[in-house]
C-alpha cells in the first residue's frame, strides 16, 4: 500500500509539474511550496518522531524544531517540484537558472582556467540542480551525478538536466566501478563534478557520526579526490528568497581518503546546523535512524 501511494503522489505530482510547467517561475515556485505544506501536514504521525529528533540534534524546543521542519518541507518540495517542471517541453529553463545567484563563482572560473577537475559537493538542501544549471550556462563544465528515483519515470531526472544544460551522469546501481571509471575520466579531462553527499547507504560506505546518528556515508567521491587530486569544494545553499542563494566554499584539504570523509561530514553537518530550514530532514536519510545513544537522564 506505502509503495501503491508512492508511486500514485508521484503521477499526480507529475502530472500538476505539466500544467504548471507552462505557467512562468512565480507559480512554479507558489505551487511547490503548497505542495511541501500538504505533504508537512499529511505527515504528521511520521513528523512527531522528527521534531523530537531535531529538537535533539539541534538544541532547540519543539516549537521551534516543528517550524524549520514545516520551512524544510515548504522549499524542499519545491525544489523537487521545479526539476519536474523542468522536464517539460513547455518549461522555459532559463526562467528558472537565470535568477539563481552562485557566490564566489570566480574560484571555479579560475579552477576551469586551469583545466583543474572539480568536485562539487552538494546536498539535498534547495535546489541543486538549477545551481549547477547556473555554472553550465556561465561556461564551466558541470557533470550532474544522479540516480534516477523508483518513484519516478525513469529518464525523467535525466531529461531535466539535459534541458536545464548540465550533463547527466547516472549512477549504475548493478556496476558501481563502472560509475567511479566515468567519473574519473570526466575529473582527468578537466570536467567537474556536482554530486550529493548526505546519501544514508543501507550497506555501503564508511560509518560516521552524522547530527548524533551513525549513518553509512559514500566513499567514492574521497578516493576520486585523493586520486586524482581534485578539489572537493562544498557548494551549499544559504537563501530561498527572492531566489536560490548557494556559495562556492573553500576546497577542504584531501590528506587522505579517511581524514577528507570526516571533513566533508563536518562541514555539511556545519551547514545544517547553520541553515536547518533548508535540508530535507522528511527525507528518509536521517530520520530513519536512531541516537547513538540516549539522552542522560535530569539528576
Amino acid at each position: 500500500m506505502r509503495k501503491f501511494r508512492r508511486a500514485l503522489a508521484g503521477w499526480l505530482f507529475i502530472g500538476l509539474s505539466g500544467w504548471a510547467s507552462r505557467s512562468g517561475p512565480a507559480r512554479i515556485r507558489s505551487i511547490g511550496r503548497a505542495i511541501g505544506l500538504l505533504h508537512y501536514w499529511l505527515s504528521w504521525p511520521v513528523n512527531i518522531r522528527l521534531r523530537h529528533d531535531m529538537a535533539r540534534a539541534l538544541g532547540v524546543s519543539l516549537g521551534q524544531a516543528a517550524a524549520i521542519l514545516r520551512q524544510a518541507h515548504r522549499e524542499n518540495d519545491r525544489a523537487v517540484f521545479e526539476i519536474l517542471c523542468l522536464a517539460h517541453a513547455d518549461c522555459k529553463p532559463a526562467e528558472l537558472v537565470d535568477p539563481v545567484v552562485v557566490e564566489n563563482r570566480e574560484v571555479l572560473e579560475r579552477l576551469h582556467a586551469g583545466r583543474q577537475g572539480v568536485i562539487l559537493l552538494g546536498m539535498h538542501m534547495g535546489n541543486g540542480i538549477l545551481m549547477a544549471a547556473r555554472l553550465a550556462r556561465a561556461g564551466l563544465p558541470i557533470h550532474v551525478v544522479f540516480r534516477d528515483p523508483r518513484r519516478l519515470p525513469e529518464g525523467l531526472l535525466g531529461r531535466a538536466l539535459e534541458r536545464a544544460g548540465c550533463v547527466p551522469v547516472a549512477l549504475d546501481r548493478g556496476n558501481p566501478t563502472r560509475s567511479f571509471r566515468q567519473m574519473l575520466g570526466i575529473l582527468k579531462r578537466g570536467g567537474m563534478i556536482y554530486i550529493l553527499m548526505d546519501q544514508g547507504n543501507k550497506g555501503e560506505g564508511a560509518k560516521r557520526d552524522f547530527l548524533g546518528k551513525t549513518l553509512r556515508l559514500p566513499s567514492g567521491v574521497p578516493s576520486l579526490a585523493v586520486r586524482t587530486g581534485s578539489p572537493v569544494i562544498p557548494v551549499h545553499a544559504e537563501s530561498a528568497d527572492p531566489h536560490w542563494r548557494f556559495r562556492v566554499n573553500p576546497a577542504l584539504p584531501a590528506d587522505d581518503t579517511e581524514s577528507l570523509l570526516d571533513r566533508i561530514s563536518k562541514s555539511m553537518q556545519r551547514q545544517i546546523i547553520d541553515h536547518p530550514e533548508l535540508w530535507a530532514w522528511h527525507h528518509r536519510r536521517w530520520k530513519r535512524y536512531h541516537f547513538n545513544s540516549e539522552p542522560s537522564a535530569e539528576p
